[in-house]
């Protein structure tokens, strides 16, 4: 006697549904993410800035590292935070973007690895939504 087909539960469609919207969304994410922070570094007052410490924030399931820098604007020195550099550029003097009172590293590896991840990924999404179009309207033929 052959089994039935198991029949297709609320709760199996909701996690369907939301592990493909999850994986739809991703390399979307990750575009964005990437091309936001490409033009946050790239954009704005080019500057030279000697990273002068950076500091580990350890916490039970979290970590991050600060860094301070100093740099000469209109003149004046200043010292403040750089946003995306590390402790293995301590001593150095690095170039650096300066937006407002923020100052951005030019480091290029963040933003093209999640652009790597992301651009290939969006296939994905366009390549299902052309086939529901196209689904959609062998169905209304």
């Amino acid at each position: 006697m052959a089994d039935a087909p198991a029949q297709e539960t609320m709760t199996m469609r909701i996690v369907v549904d939301v592990l493909l919207t999850a994986f739809m969304v991703v390399p979307f994410v990750l575009v964005g993410a990437g091309g936001w922070l490409l033009w946050q570094r790239q954009t704005g007052e080019t500057v030279e800035a000697e990273v002068i410490t950076c500091d580990f924030d350890i916490r039970y399931k979290t970590s991050s590292q600060h860094c301070t820098a100093r740099w000469t604007e209109d003149g004046v020195e200043r010292i403040g935070p750089i946003q995306g550099s590390g402790d293995q550029e301590v001593g150095e003097t690095v170039t650096a973007t300066l937006r407002g009172d923020e100052l951005y590293s030019r480091s290029l590896t963040l933003p093209l690895i999640l652009l790597g991840l992301g651009l290939p990924l969006l296939i994905l999404p366009f390549l299902w939504g052309r086939r529901l179009v196209a689904k959609l309207r062998g169905r209304g033929a």
